[in-house]
């Protein structure tokens, strides 16, 4: 028995059964026969906490209606039209965007479930969207705040720790709006710095397939960098995992390959993509120990051994995402950053004061 069929053997009998099942509608295979003894409580449980109860009910109707409790159906009918009303909503705040972007001549791409979802699922529902990304060009980062504003967006200003940040790419979506319960994260960078792999906008720009529509390629490249990133630091949505799958079938290896190479990116889309191709069933892909923990935490709440937390706390806060010459800037600015950046939480408190909540705040964060 393979490390993959260990994996699968090894979940509860409702991860299992909810794994297969989402094989099988990828692949397009027959349902697997449901588990006589399956908790219905707890496979609701896990179909909400991974987002896959907007599609399993669409899966559920090929079996036999006698072989599901009719309260299950209801509970996924209810969960399915709630993420069928928040992505309509949703929807019709990007359509505003995209006007605004047509009016003002202002760059504008959608990225992950906005775009992905009426692309790449049968049904509206079938993905659930929790808010808005998008990118656009940081030089016209004002504009946008002004259009927005003038929209009756309510808007949010996200600063860099100081100018050196900014520089060298450390942040990633230095805007939110807010309008109707609804959140936009405007994104000037496809990957902000992460392990000094630089997308320029431009390039994208270039490679575009519509005004407003990233290349199958890039928008695939951007959503394992996403999922990647989420890894790196020992998380995992597993409905980003459906996302690269759906997205690959669109796109041959040889064009992702020589995309990859011109962002030196292979690394990470690698990984990315196998842990997506493990997750649905491929034979000839494994994954590290430490990406199967992660995938077990995320389907059945398994606590991870205490190396594997030590591997991904040391990533988060001891690794320095700069070159060695600039460590002793971007310690300094990390230890003691610019005003606007900590005033950015209440807006008018003193350097001082705010200084010393940030500090009593890491602490107790440890």
């Amino acid at each position: 028995m393979n490390k993959r069929e260990d994996f699968v053997n090894d979940l509860s009998l409702e991860a299992h059964f909810l794994v297969n099942i989402l094989r099988a509608h990828v692949h397009q295979q027959a349902m697997p026969v449901i588990p006589n003894d399956i908790n219905w409580r707890t496979f609701l449980t896990l179909c909400y906490a991974t987002h896959y109860a907007g599609i399993c009910l669409d899966l559920f109707k090929s079996y036999d209606s006698t072989e599901i409790p009719a309260d299950v159906f209801l509970q996924l009918k209810s969960y399915q039209l709630r993420v069928l009303t928040s992505n309509e909503r949703l929807l019709i705040q990007y359509k505003t965007l995209e006007q605004i972007a047509n009016e003002e001549q202002l760059l504008l791409y959608p990225l992950k479930g906005i775009t992905l979802m009426p692309h790449f699922y049968d049904r509206n529902y079938h993905r659930h969207i929790s808010d808005i990304d998008v990118l656009i060009d940081g030089n016209q980062l004002s504009q946008w705040e002004q259009v927005l504003t003038k929209n009756n967006f309510r808007i949010k200003r996200r600063y860099a720790k100081s100018r050196f940040h900014e520089q060298h790419n450390l942040k990633y979506d230095p805007l939110q709006a807010f309008k109707q319960n609804t959140v936009v994260d405007f994104h000037v960078s496809l990957n902000s710095g992460f392990h000094h792999i630089d997308i320029p906008i431009e390039s994208l720009h270039r490679n575009r397939n519509h005004s407003h529509e990233l290349n199958q390629v890039d928008q695939l490249i951007f959503v394992c960098m996403h999922a990647y990133k989420h890894l790196y630091y020992g998380q995992i949505n597993l409905l980003h995992l459906m996302d690269i799958f759906l997205v690959k079938k669109g796109v041959s290896s040889t064009m992702l390959l020589e995309r990859c190479a011109h962002f030196n990116c292979q690394r990470e889309v690698e990984q990315a993509l196998n842990i997506a191709l493990f997750f649905f069933g491929d034979n000839k892909k494994n994954i590290p120990s430490w990406q199967r923990a992660i995938l077990g935490k995320e389907l059945q709440s398994n606590k991870l051994s205490r190396s594997t937390k030590c591997l991904f706390s040391y990533r988060k806060h001891l690794q320095i995402p700069v070159s060695w010459h600039l460590i002793p800037s971007y310690l300094w600015f990390q230890v003691f950053p610019s005003a606007a950046y900590l005033r950015q939480s209440d807006g008018y408190s003193m350097y001082a004061l705010n200084w010393l909540r940030r500090i009593l705040r890491l602490t107790m964060n440890r």
